[in-house]
């Protein structure tokens, strides 16, 4: 299933597949269905995973689209088309209309309420961790139980799990509920799971669609739950799930259920798996395409179905109206009766293979680079089957040696990834600027190069990492990466604004300078704690972009950071200037010019509403006068006023802002994270 496809091969396919397509010049709706078509079939991972002939597909559906298919018609056959495969993550998204594929779009949340939980069958109160990320506390005098809603902010998790853990060691029993779940990041799923584990076993694999053949993936990451943190309950856990258990939910349920002391109970998991990126059409219509596959360790893919439950309870609306959980007192009932016994999980420990690339990493630091090397060919040199090569893995293990001043070694990291990835763009440009930032700019214009080849340009990711790459292979100088670079280099602001400065003395084709990219950079020093060095590069980039409002107003929140309310306001009026409709700058100029005046609450209501962005669809609610923002398929997250229109996400280091229309309505919301920029339109 696994297969590396030559690029001439994946140039053949982008160019000539699919033979249907008219060779002659498309209408607009023609256009955009062959878009989104040729989009899904380059990048969607779940074809052979579903058996879904798309080919098949594009004869039944493209004989529909005309030159004279009006938007609401293209909408409902693109639709149509998408509900075929049945996938919750996949949606569409126009001006007026939202359509989302799979059964979570056709449902409601009824048969599940955490403050019934919390009210009655909790004895005392229930213990927050995380802003309330979790809640925990006792069901009887020996069964502990806890709730939680979401998958994110790994350090946090870490250890509100180890005080959930050392909180309930002595207890008989223990319930976990990840029932309304929204999902997140699968490595806190696994850390948390690692809690509970008797042993290494295996619960995952995944695989990245990376070709132009719809079996065409990145060799596979193998996920093990395996024993971590300071104390392992294993004694009887029951797992509670049901239909509202998604995305990383789901694949913590794969690795719960294949330790032998954990029983799942309650209803099948909403069966979406694979990650997920966001996507456009020509005529600015926003798609989320599914591009991993997630199989369980015996090698079935449970998308569209859902991890089932080892005992199936359900409630209805009716139960929890009456004050009723049937899944949660079927479990303290199998607890009390002390009727659950271990299952058999022998299946999960036949494919245990050691990570090369983690192994890498721990030899390096432990005996040096060259013994590092020598392990890691002995152990390639053994079976196939005991071991398994991640190359994100290797690459974030490089980052780090690198981070760290082991330059040499992450450069023999880096080689190695090329070595045993020579598909991949992605580490062929990370060796070539390991080279560039070591100087040695005819090694790094090689790998640039190799890089640009390698690139399919197919992925969002892609298509902006190419351009960059083709400069770069040119022996064209990209002046933010230098000003990045010696600023990582600790050789001071002053110096590195300097190097910008000489950077530009050559020919103006020599060079290139982003305007985003130094935006970007100016907002990692800022969330750093290093405000001064921010306010220098934010004011480079005004210096460089003088029309731009947007580097004004970054230049005004790190003025406003660093506590000199005169410049920031002065920036922030600068902004308005250029951009009268700059919402933000407006209400912050009218913040700090009047003292300490209070945030506007009133206009939260404003903003409540679906708002459509690259990522999918995100819903903003207020509750008690807080605005929180849930991305379709992810846990809710609290917006923090900074001020009236701007707010921070403090979970993932976003920056929300809400932006009105001529007429003083709101129009869009604007995510900016690492310094870049999303836009999110409303929907009415």
């Amino acid at each position: 299933m696994i297969r590396l496809v030559s690029r001439l091969l994946v140039i053949a396919v982008l160019f000539v597949a699919p033979a249907y397509a008219a060779a002659q010049e498309l209408s607009e709706p023609e256009r955009n269905f062959e878009h989104l078509w040729k989009t899904f079939d380059r990048n969607y991972a779940l074809f052979g995973a579903k058996d879904i002939d798309w080919d098949a597909l594009y004869k039944v559906y493209r004989p529909r689209v005309t030159s004279k298919t009006t938007d609401d018609e293209l909408f409902q056959i693109l639709a149509d088309m998408l509900g075929n495969l049945n996938d919750n993550h996949v949606g569409l998204s126009s001006p007026k209309r939202r359509f989302q594929s799979g059964i979570l779009g056709q449902m409601k949340m009824e048969d599940f309420s955490l403050d019934l939980v919390k009210q009655k069958f909790l004895k005392g109160k229930s213990k927050p961790l995380v802003d309330g990320v979790f809640d925990y506390g006792w069901l009887t005098d020996s069964v502990g139980y806890f709730h939680f809603r979401g998958f994110g902010r790994l350090e946090q998790t870490q250890a509100a799990i180890d005080v959930i853990v050392k909180e309930f060691k002595d207890a008989k029993a223990m319930v976990i509920d990840v029932r309304g779940n929204g999902g997140g990041d699968d490595r806190v799923g696994k850390l948390i799971a690692d809690r509970f584990a008797d042993r290494k076993r295996l619960y995952m694999k995944t695989a990245i669609r990376n070709g132009a053949r719809r079996d065409d993936f990145t060799p596979w990451k193998y996920w093990y739950v395996e024993p971590g943190g300071p104390i392992q309950f294993t004694k009887p856990v029951i797992l509670l799930t049901h239909r509202f258990s998604v995305s990383a939910a789901e694949n913590f349920a794969l690795a719960m259920r294949v330790l032998p002391h954990v029983t799942v109970v309650g209803d099948a998991t909403s069966g979406v798996f694979a990650d997920v990126y966001g996507d456009r059409m020509p005529n600015g219509w926003s798609f989320r395409v599914s591009f991993k596959l997630f199989i369980d360790h015996t090698g079935f893919c449970w998308e569209g179905i859902g991890v089932p439950a080892d005992i199936r309870e359900t409630n209805t609306k009716a139960d929890i109206d009456q004050q009723r959980d049937r899944v949660l007192e079927l479990a303290v009932s199998l607890i009390e009766t002390g009727a659950l016994k271990p299952q058999d999980e022998s299946a999960s420990v036949k494919d245990i293979r050691e990570s090369l690339a983690g192994n890498l990493a721990r030899d390096i630091n432990n005996q040096g680079v060259d013994a590092a090397l020598a392990a890691f060919r002995k152990a390639k040199a053994g079976p196939a089957s005991s071991y398994y090569f991640d190359l994100e893995e290797l690459m974030a293990a490089a980052d780090s040696l690198w981070k760290s001043g082991k330059k040499r070694e992450a450069v023999a990291v880096f080689k190695i990834g090329v070595a045993e990835s020579p598909w991949s763009y992605t580490v062929h440009e990370l060796l070539g600027d390991a080279y560039y930032n070591l100087g040695d700019t005819a090694q790094a214009a090689a790998m640039y190069k190799k890089a640009s080849e390698l690139n399919r340009r197919s992925y969002p990711w892609e298509i902006a990492s190419y351009d960059d790459s083709v400069r770069l292979a040119k022996g064209t100088r990209l002046l933010a990466k230098d000003l990045a670079r010696d600023i990582d280099a600790n050789k001071g602001i002053d110096v590195a604004v300097k190097a910008f400065d000489q950077g530009k003395s050559g020919d103006p084709g020599s060079y290139y300078i982003d305007e985003a990219k130094i935006n970007q950079l100016g907002y990692q020093l800022l969330n750093r704690g290093k405000t001064a060095e921010a306010i220098e590069v934010f004011k480079l980039n005004v210096r460089e972009f003088p029309k731009s409002s947007n580097v004004y107003d970054s230049l005004g929140e790190a003025y406003a950071k660093a506590g000199n309310r005169e410049l920031a306001v002065q920036n922030y009026k600068r902004a308005i200037e250029l951009d009268p409709t700059n919402r933000n700058a407006i209400d912050v100029v009218k913040r700090l010019s009047g003292g300490d005046e209070a945030i506007d609450t009133k206009v939260f209501a404003d903003y409540k509403g679906r708002y459509d962005s690259p990522l999918g669809l995100i819903t903003v609610t207020l509750d008690e006068g807080k605005l929180f923002a849930q991305p379709e398929g992810n846990a809710k997250e609290e917006l923090v006023a900074k001020s009236s229109t701007k707010f921070q996400v403090t979970n993932v280091g976003a920056e929300v802002e809400f932006v009105r229309d001529e007429q003083g309505q709101v129009a869009k919301m604007l995510i900016r994270i690492s310094g870049q920029q999303m836009e999110a339109k409303r929907l009415k």
